[in-house]
């Protein structure tokens, strides 16, 4: 099984263009970036939004603790007046029964008391030594005086007496909290009284309003953990609900604190009072903090698309940049295989890619080199072997003879027939001399021979012109260049009008060029005749008839003898006229 996926994988990829491979890779690549880098900006930004909700609610806490230290001092003054009344404080420590009058005096300071806070609801002073509560609760009309502890005050002393600021507090039923407070002699610390205070919301009123109405819970515990105040009525119902949520709080790696209340996920920041023991909570849903980074995540999210959106199209461009040059190189390979070692490839794009070209240029320049010179080895083969016939036929003897039949025709008052026998003989030593390239000027002699004996075949059916600028006669040309161009004119240029076939070379000298041309009228190439001719000329195909080496093979000549580019270009109009140019690199003999 897995053999096959891999086989099916290796077709896949070997079907795939190498750039929408790389596009691919890099897309996934980047997307798998990009969403690390969103998922952990989106943790980042939560973590650094709790971490800011975590010191705003810390120092907001801790200045509220310190207003409750605050009022809780005040309650403790407000507490101890008894203290500040000489007469009150001997009823206070008196030990033997009060008398009514005293009683009296006590129920009316208390009363006064009573009225200078308006955060009161029930007050009252329980005398130890007699026993005896003096004050006024909220199903009383007035202070008055019992002889019977209130609830609780037991308790509440013995936490008094225990505590460095001889104060016990409690949650209240039907108040905000109730506050105990003894009174004791200096000396010896001998408690004397206690002080009951059921308080209403002021404070806590005041204390929410330094909260967001966003469901945050704040909440305040004394030193026995006892819920006092909670801003939520019903989790003040539930409190073993709050308690246990607060026993299951779970503390994270980043250093906050969250428990789960009631199906929602909270923020738990908490200050506690080193003197009172009293320990502020906050609780804050932890859907807020996520809503407010809600419309920032937004945002991040859209930005990160745009910029996922705009690196997947510079991944493409990009590679599709790189890999242009390679499809060229590719192609150009392809004409390569195909036979075509003249066109070059200029690919750029980076300096693997340029020295990869210039590597593939100079191989098929090689190529092309080695190609010219075994097509040259099969011309010198050629060349030796009609050598060798020549040898055989004797030309020496040939040309000899040909000057006796001229001398003799001089003789005999012939001379038109001297003067064929002159010309064809200096033609024939012309042509088994072995030179390879020859000077215009001897190039012209031999074409101007060659006309005088056709002028003699066709008398006035042909006209030949000649403008050769003097500057060219000493460069040197591929032999029998001309001549087979001026031979191409005569054969094919002939058609059936009565007017005379007016052949016409010239030459001129440019920069370092020598330009030749031959122009004749006659009934030029037909374009699909002169298509042909020019893919002969590519596959170096000779389609010389009556020309014998045929202008391929002088195409193909002028291409291996020359380093330097050199070309022949056909330019005609059917039935009108045919013009030849040879574009050859200017060189001559050395001395």
């Amino acid at each position: 099984m897995m053999k096959k996926l891999k086989a099916n994988a290796k077709n896949l990829l070997n079907r795939t263009p190498l750039w929408m491979q790389l596009a691919v890779f890099m897309i996934l690549l980047t997307t798998i970036i990009a969403g690390y880098l969103i998922c952990k900006d989106y943790t980042s930004t939560r973590n650094l939004t709790i971490q800011n909700q975590l010191d705003t609610t810390e120092k907001i806490l801790n200045l509220e603790l310190e207003n409750l230290d605050a009022y809780l001092m005040e309650l403790a003054n407000f507490c101890i007046q008894p203290y500040y009344d000489s007469r009150f404080t001997r009823i206070v420590e008196q030990t033997t029964p009060l008398t009514a009058d005293q009683i009296s005096y006590a129920k009316q300071q208390m009363f006064y008391y009573y009225y200078t806070r308006n955060d009161i609801c029930d007050y009252e002073l329980y005398l130890l030594h007699q026993d005896l509560s003096i004050g006024r609760t909220s199903g009383q009309q007035h202070i008055i005086a019992r002889e019977s502890a209130p609830e609780g005050v037991w308790e509440a002393l013995s936490e008094c007496e225990s505590s460095p600021m001889n104060h016990s507090i409690h949650p209240a039923d039907s108040a905000h909290l109730i506050y105990y407070h003894s009174l004791f002699q200096v000396k010896g610390r001998v408690s004397q009284a206690i002080v009951r205070l059921e308080l209403d919301e002021t404070f806590a009123e005041q204390l929410l309003e330094n909260h967001a109405t966003h469901g945050e819970i704040v909440f305040f515990l004394n030193d026995n953990d006892e819920i006092i105040f909670c801003n939520q009525a019903e989790l003040s119902e539930s409190r073993e609900e709050l308690m246990d949520a607060l026993s299951r709080t779970e503390e994270h790696r980043d250093g906050y604190k969250t428990i789960d209340l009631s199906g929602r996920s909270y923020l738990l920041v908490g200050a506690e009072s080193n003197s009172s023991g009293i320990r502020l909570l906050s609780l804050t849903p932890l859907s807020y903090i996520d809503s407010q980074i809600g419309q920032l995540q937004k945002s991040v999210l859209v930005s990160g698309l745009l910029v996922w959106l705009l690196t997947v199209i510079l991944i493409y461009m990009l590679l599709r940049l790189l890999t242009i040059p390679l499809r060229m190189l590719s192609a150009q390979m392809q004409k390569t295989g195909e036979g075509d070692f003249h066109a070059r490839i200029d690919a750029e794009g980076s300096i693997e890619i340029r020295k990869l070209s210039e590597s593939f240029n100079s191989m098929v320049s090689h190529i092309d080199q080695l190609i010219k010179r075994t097509y040259v080895a099969e011309l010198n083969e050629k060349d030796a072997r009609l050598a060798a016939l020549e040898a055989q036929l004797n030309p020496h003897f040939l040309y000899n003879t040909l000057q006796a039949v001229s001398t003799e025709a001089l003789i005999n008052d012939q001379p038109q027939i001297h003067r064929m026998i002159t010309s064809l003989a200096s033609n024939l030593r012309y042509t088994i001399k072995s030179d390879t390239l020859v000077p215009l000027k001897r190039e012209m002699d031999y074409v101007n021979d060659y006309i005088f004996l056709q002028k003699i075949r066709m008398d006035d059916a042909l006209e030949f012109h000649s403008d050769i600028d003097p500057a060219t006669v000493d460069c040197l040309i591929p032999k029998i260049s001309i001549q087979t161009l001026v031979e191409n004119s005569i054969i094919h240029g002939k058609s059936g009008k009565t007017d005379a076939l007016i052949v016409t070379v010239s030459s001129h000298l440019n920069d370092n060029t020598v330009t030749i041309k031959v122009r004749d009228n006659g009934r030029g190439i037909a374009p699909q005749q002169l298509e042909k001719l020019y893919a002969d000329f590519d596959l170096q195909k000779n389609t010389g008839k009556n020309g014998g080496i045929g202008l391929a093979n002088l195409h193909s000549r002028i291409g291996i003898l020359y380093e330097r580019p050199a070309s022949m270009e056909i330019h005609t109009l059917e039935n009108t006229y045919t013009e030849i140019i040879l574009s050859l690199p200017a060189t001559k003999e050395s001395n």
